[in-house]
């Protein structure tokens, strides 16, 4: 892949659910079945504090075209990160869906994205520090289970609805947005997300909302994304409480086949009443891609009240990913 089309990769959030290659272990007419992954080596250091967090991911993905009206698919991706008894593993699930293609739009069930992802993947394209101020419910974070998603795209507008019903965080909701390209290199987006989720074995149950818009730029080597979240969130024991979050990104390429990447984001988190979950950093980096090969290093500076790695602490991170 060229870092021409590595650009436009990140510009439309693609990047991150999805190696730089694949291999594809069979294709015909009909059918087709590819095998991918990375395998990341990546060291983090807070407060004079230094973390392993290695991890490597594995999926499979095939598709069939059972007519010229229907063709079906199906995704399974895996990571595995080491605990600390080098005996053990982290094996967490990060897709397992079907779904099919159609005239009228494409369905998908399962593990998977939802429907608002499109939107909050414009800021969540860095290494490392990014994408925080959409995980605090189910239907507004990157991925959830046992969820069902309807995609409809047309020319410049894109539209997601998703619904989910996740027994095993006693959590369901729903999700929608939709997407306007007014150029080639300026889309808009808007969504809302609701939840309820249960707590106490049932006993209380609170509802969550999110209302968020977004916008991104890309043209030759710049990119330049923004997102705004506002509502309400719930947590066992405690009121619901009113919050408002911001993201930024900017990302400059530069160099042969614009292989270098210096990029600075802001991520901000407010809830009211639950301390706990305040965002408030700025993090640089900066990226060498070569092949299927990229290394980087990254820091985050922790501004008043941050709690995204504990209170107050500011973060390095150096990694190196090999994408196959």
């Amino acid at each position: 892949m060229t870092f021409n089309k590595y650009l436009i990769a990140v510009a439309s959030g693609a990047i991150l659910s999805a190696p730089l290659s694949a291999a594809t272990i069979y294709k015909n007419d009909a059918q087709e079945f590819n095998v991918g992954g990375r395998v990341e080596v990546r060291g983090n250091l807070t407060d004079g504090e230094y973390t392993d967090k290695s991890r490597v991911r594995l999926n499979v993905n095939g598709k069939n075209k059972l007519n010229e009206d229907l063709t079906v698919f199906g995704r399974y991706e895996f990571e595995i990160k080491e605990n600390k008894d080098d005996n053990e593993a982290n094996l967490t699930t990060r897709h397992l869906y079907v779904g099919g293609d159609t005239q009228f739009g494409t369905v998908i069930y399962g593990h998977q994205s939802n429907a608002v992802t499109y939107l909050t993947d414009f800021t969540d394209v860095a290494e490392t520090f990014g994408g925080y101020i959409n995980e605090n419910t189910e239907t507004s974070a990157d991925r959830s289970k046992n969820t069902l998603r309807y995609i409809y795209e047309a020319d410049k507008l894109t539209f997601q609805a998703s619904g989910t019903q996740n027994a095993n965080n006693n959590a369901d909701g729903f999700g929608v947005m939709a997407a306007y390209k007014i150029s080639p290199e300026v889309e808009l987006a808007a969504g809302v997300a609701s939840s309820d989720q249960e707590y106490d074995n049932g006993v209380e149950k609170r509802q969550s909302d999110s209302y968020m818009i977004g916008a991104r730029y890309s043209k030759d080597n710049v990119y330049l994304a923004a997102t705004g979240m506002t509502g309400n969130i719930s947590a066992a024991g405690i009121a619901d409480s009113d919050f408002v979050a911001a993201d930024a990104y900017a990302g400059y390429y530069f160099g042969e086949d614009n292989g270098n990447l210096v990029n600075i984001g802001y991520s901000y988190y407010s809830a009211d009443d639950i301390a706990s979950l305040e965002t408030n950093f700025v993090a640089v980096e900066y990226a060498r891609y070569v092949g299927n090969f990229a290394v980087y290093g990254s820091y985050k500076l922790a501004l008043n009240n941050d709690t995204s790695a504990g209170d107050r602490e500011n973060e390095l991170q150096l990694g190196a990913r090999y994408g196959f």
